[in-house]
């Protein structure tokens, strides 16, 4: 066999293997697991029922209250979208939050200003197959390890990710 097509068979068996190996994410479940420590915040992001959460904490961090974490970005998807605040601080001030809805409807854009507290955005896809995160902490892409998914508290390989639109809880 020619050296080209072996090289590109053994390309294509390599990406079979790794795509094999590595199971996807499961957003289903609060994450109980997975807390990074450290002393800082993170996203928690979690699907249950027909609602996605996604939540920044700096609960857990030492000096919480010390200085304010900006947690922003981006959460897209092919199908239409709802999104709610909740535990919002509302108003101009230093942690105020707030979030904007995409003008064609699937998509929003966030900031949350979280200072030793919890904020939360609650949305409901409607007909999509997928939806996109893009998560920055204080301007600078969010770390993995600052991202816990689903109730096994697991991290994506970067701080923008896509996970299905419609998870299913996975069959034990």
């Amino acid at each position: 066999m020619p050296a080209r097509p072996l090289a590109a068979a053994l390309f294509a068996a390599s990406l079979s293997a790794v795509a094999l190996a590595a199971d996807p994410i499961n957003p289903v479940g609060f994450p109980k697991a997975g807390d990074p420590g450290g002393g800082v915040g993170c996203f928690r992001i979690w699907y249950e029922g027909d609602t996605w959460h996604l939540r920044t904490s700096t609960e857990n961090s030492v000096g919480k209250k010390d200085k304010i974490m900006v947690f922003t970005g981006t959460v897209r998807s092919d199908g239409k979208m709802a999104v709610e605040g909740s535990r919002l601080e509302k108003g101009n001030g230093k942690t105020s939050d707030g979030f904007t809805p995409h003008a064609d409807g699937k998509g929003f854009d966030f900031t949350f200003k979280t200072y030793g507290a919890i904020d939360q955005a609650d949305f409901k896809i409607t007909g999509g197959k997928a939806v996109n995160f893009k998560l920055l902490i204080d301007g600078e892409k969010a770390p993995a390890l600052r991202v816990i998914v689903g109730e096994k508290g697991e991290h994506p390989p970067k701080n923008e990710f896509a996970l299905p639109a419609a998870p299913k809880k996975p069959e034990k």
